[in-house]
């Protein structure tokens, strides 16, 4: 290997364990921001691009406009004029663990997966008191050409379970309220199927999500 050779591939190395650090900061801020309800703030963590995809446990949403339809309009945030009121009591916060994060060879893309155990508080039934939400994330990220910055490309939430604290999360699984919209906004499309949550008459599935590995580059990209 030639000098200029063993150049190239410890830059390589360096921009590849760059890529994870930054992908581990996208989780956190989501986390953080989220739970503040700096959704606004959060939608900057996003590429700017008609094929942004989010997917929720209640349906899609398509493109950049779609995944700011979903945070900021459905779920709203801390600037609006009448979030003290209907943020009282309210508390959301996941956190973000297990991670597996495999950056492409081109260096323009990584995959991510992630176990996110949390717990959610609002007047919604069944959350007035508090409930366990947990879930899992499948992630792509994209190195944005137009800044050198990595941001959110794709995403999906799978849900595991959700239930009132006081009761056992073996118990059947608490329905989510609104599948299909929240408050009224719809979604872009539904989910192809209905996604796994826990049951006592129920499988885990093996991989939902995938664990990412190793890949050279992203289709189309």
């Amino acid at each position: 290997m030639t000098d200029l050779e063993l150049e190239k591939k410890l830059l390589l190395q360096a921009a590849r364990l760059e890529a994870i650090q930054a992908c581990r900061n996208l989780m956190g801020k989501y986390s953080y921001y989220h739970t503040a309800f700096r959704n606004k703030d959060y939608i900057k963590l996003w590429a700017k691009r008609d094929d942004d995809l989010l997917v929720m446990p209640f349906g899609k949403f398509f493109g950049y406009d779609g995944v700011y339809r979903c945070y900021v309009e459905c779920h709203g945030d801390r600037s609006d004029p009448d979030f003290g009121q209907y943020a009282k009591g309210l508390m959301m916060m996941h956190q973000m663990d297990t991670e597996v994060i495999e950056v492409a060879g081109d260096g323009k893309t990584a995959k991510a997966c992630f176990i996110s155990p949390g717990h959610e508080t609002s007047p919604a039934p069944g959350k007035e008191k508090g409930a366990w939400s947990w879930g899992k994330y499948d992630v792509v990220f994209i190195k944005d050409e137009t800044d050198g910055q990595w941001k959110f490309w794709k995403l999906r939430l799978y849900p595991l379970f959700l239930m009132p604290l006081g009761h056992s999360w073996a118990e059947q699984a608490v329905e989510i309220q609104g599948r299909g919209s929240i408050e009224g906004i719809p979604m872009d499309a539904p989910l192809d199927e209905p996604p796994y949550e826990y049951g006592p008459d129920k499988i885990y599935p093996a991989d939902e999500p995938k664990v990412p590995r190793p890949y050279e580059s992203y289709p189309g990209i």
